[in-house]
Order: structure tokens, then C-alpha cells, then sequence
């Protein structure tokens, strides 16, 4: 039996229909990604922690750390005993848990210590750099017994006794106040006026007036404060205000001042000399003394003179003013 074989693809294209140009068949979907844990990573990630802070407490918590000597700088003020009592109990603290506000607040009773700074030093040393307050004026109290501490005044309106130790500072003179005392804490000067005699200082200070002429005193009076020159240059009435472009005005006349006088710089503009009235008394008895050594031998040239001196302290005011 004889069987034609058919062409290949013959019965296939007439069995089955030719898809039309215009039908478009869908792509198939690729299947997703598995997410894969990446376990790994976070393992790793774990272990480093857990290093880190293994190593941080051993850091903090092993006596090789520990600090076992404190050093300090230079220091004036400050009370060697009462320093040494303070920094004790810091001693065997860990060295990188101590830091410098645990210092500050171990020196913060005492009174001199303003600031400090700290520097580690391994593996177990601290290096400590004081920072003192500096006193800027003697306090003379009104009524302060015999045998009192000099008292000074520092930069924060505090008023501290000098330490004995110490040769007297030489410092202008602050009189004509009472300081305030608490059973708490350090004295101060009132309320009312420290903050005008801190700005008064400072203003000395920006002028330059100590450059050119050194302070004796600072004078608290009921009309404000007075400055008072050494070597009998004068005294400056400053008030309660405004005391820099006050003291730059007297610096600007002072060629022309003479000396021993009482300057008056309140008003704008201008200032006012006056002769003390010790300075006239003084005047007025060396004149007679003066006339009373005088001898008859001495002439009329002498007789002359005392007459004029006589009238020219009759006619001397006892006011002068200046713009």
C-alpha cells in the first residue's frame, strides 16, 4: 500500500487558520525576583555594634583609664590647700568620662576660679589651666574695723577679700559704700549702684585716662561718682552715666587745665572748673603767711607785691566754665 506522504506543513497550514495581521498576541510575564534576605549584611552590621560598645565600655569603665594625676597651671589667687581639696575627689574618675564641666563644677566653690580648661593626657593624667577673676578695685568700706582684709572688687560685681598672702594690690580706691553681705555666698557691692561703678570702670579703661593720668580714688556721692587723680592733677565729676564720652572730654582739655582742680563734666558740651575750698584755704594762708614773714628791710617792691596778691585773691571767682 503505497501512501503519499504530504508535503511537511502542508496539512498544518490547511488545518489550522492564518491569524489576521491585526491581532496581537499578549507577551508572557516574566516571573518576579525572589527578595533574598541578606542576612549577611546585617550581620555584620551587628557584630561591629556590638565591638563598638564593648570597646567604648571597656574604655570607660577599666582602672587603666583611671586618672591619677591632676596638674594646674599658674595660678595667683586661688588658695593652694582650698585647690587641692577641690580636685581630690576626682581622682580615679575615668579618664574619658571626666570632662570639663565635672572639673568646672568641682572649682565652682571656689571664689578666684572663673573659667578652666582641661587636656587629657594618657593613660591617666589631666592637665587643668586656670582662669581667675581679676580685681579691678580696693573696696574701702565705710566703717570696716582695724585690721580688716582688704577688700577688692573683681569683674562680676563681687567683692572678695585679698588674699594676706599677697602684697596689696595697686589699685584706685572705690569709697563711700557699704557692702552687702549674705550668709550664703560672697559680698557684693548695692544693687543700685554696681552696675554704674563696673561701667565706670570699664569706661576708665576704653579712654585710656590711666595712660595719661593714673586714678587714686572713685568716689560714690549723692550726685554721682567722682574720679579723683593722682599727684593732685584734680578731681572729675563723672555722674551716673555716659562716663566714657565724659572722660574723652576732659582728656581732650586737660593741656589747659591747671592743676588742683574740681572738674565738673555732668553737662553736655562743656565742662566747669571749680577751686576746692581746701585748695582756697591753703591759698589764702600761705598769702598770709606770706605777708606776716614780710620785714620792713623787704622795701616797697615787697609791700607792692602783697598788695597784689591780697586783691587778686579778692577778685578770683570762685567758678569757671569752658565749652
Amino acid at each position: 500500500m503505497n501512501t503519499a506522504l504530504p508535503e511537511p506543513g502542508a496539512d498544518r497550514s490547511a488545518g489550522r487558520p492564518v491569524p489576521r495581521r491585526d491581532v496581537v498576541f499578549a507577551a508572557r510575564r516574566t516571573a518576579p525576583a525572589r527578595r533574598r534576605f541578606r542576612w549577611r549584611r546585617w550581620a555584620v552590621s551587628a557584630a561591629a555594634v556590638m565591638i563598638l560598645g564593648a570597646g567604648g565600655w571597656w574604655l570607660t569603665q577599666s582602672g587603666v583609664f583611671a586618672v591619677s594625676r591632676l596638674g594646674t597651671g599658674a595660678y595667683r589667687f586661688t588658695e593652694e590647700r582650698a585647690l587641692k581639696s577641690a580636685l581630690a575627689p576626682l581622682l580615679g574618675r575615668n579618664l574619658w568620662s571626666l570632662d570639663r564641666t565635672d572639673v568646672k563644677d568641682a572649682l565652682a566653690p571656689l571664689p578666684w576660679v572663673r573659667d578652666v580648661y582641661v587636656q587629657r593626657r594618657l593613660p591617666g593624667a589631666v592637665d587643668i589651666e586656670l582662669v581667675e577673676w581679676r580685681p579691678i578695685l580696693i573696696v574701702a568700706e565705710t566703717g570696716a574695723p582695724v585690721g580688716a582684709p582688704t577688700l577688692v572688687l573683681v569683674e562680676d560685681g563681687r567683692v572678695l577679700p585679698f588674699p594676706r598672702r599677697l602684697p596689696p594690690p595697686v589699685l584706685p580706691v572705690l569709697t563711700g559704700l557699704v557692702v552687702e553681705r549674705s550668709s550664703t555666698g560672697p559680698a557684693h557691692l548695692p544693687a543700685a549702684v554696681a552696675p554704674s561703678v563696673l561701667a565706670l570702670v570699664a569706661a576708665v579703661e576704653e579712654s585710656g585716662l590711666e595712660a595719661v593720668t593714673p586714678v587714686d580714688f572713685v568716689v560714690a556721692r549723692p550726685e554721682g561718682f567722682g574720679v579723683v587723680l593722682q599727684d593732685s592733677m584734680g578731681t572729675l565729676l563723672v555722674g551716673r552715666e555716659d562716663f566714657t564720652a565724659r572722660l574723652e572730654r576732659y582728656l581732650l582739655a586737660r593741656d589747659r587745665l591747671a592743676e588742683n582742680l574740681e572738674i565738673d563734666l555732668r553737662f553736655q558740651d562743656r565742662l566747669t572748673v571749680r577751686v576746692p575750698e581746701t585748695a582756697a584755704e591753703e591759698e589764702d594762708a600761705e598769702g598770709e603767711d606770706g605777708e606776716s614773714g614780710a620785714t620792713a628791710g623787704d622795701g616797697e617792691a615787697d609791700n607792692t607785691k602783697q598788695q597784689n596778691r591780697r586783691a587778686g585773691a579778692g577778685r578770683k571767682p570762685a567758678t569757671k566754665e569752658r565749652a
